[in-house]
């Protein structure tokens, strides 16, 4: 038989403390089976969503950026056109 170490805390999310492997193996581990895994699944939602969250205030950022910098060659462009020196 395979033994795994984890915390406390992690229980809930790997195997009840009080379930032996018998009273896994009755009608009640379905029930079990089902609340560790829509738990994990819950977490890794939790986890997508916030690198989500970051992929889009990075992808807001990039985007300001490019605005500005598109700006800033307009506005070169219109120094050039207009200046005596075509060419800096």
């Amino acid at each position: 038989m395979y033994s795994f170490t984890y915390d406390e805390s992690e229980t809930w999310k790997v195997w009840p403390n009080g379930m032996s492997l018998s009273a896994f193996n009755d009608s009640s581990s379905s029930i079990v089976i089902s609340q560790i895994v829509r738990q994990l699944l819950d977490d890794i939602r939790d986890e997508t969503d916030e690198l989500q969250k970051m992929i889009e205030n990075d992808k807001s950022q990039l985007t300001n950026y490019t605005n500005q910098l598109l700006t800033a060659a307009d506005s070169y462009l219109a120094d050039v056109e207009i200046n005596e020196a075509f060419v800096r």
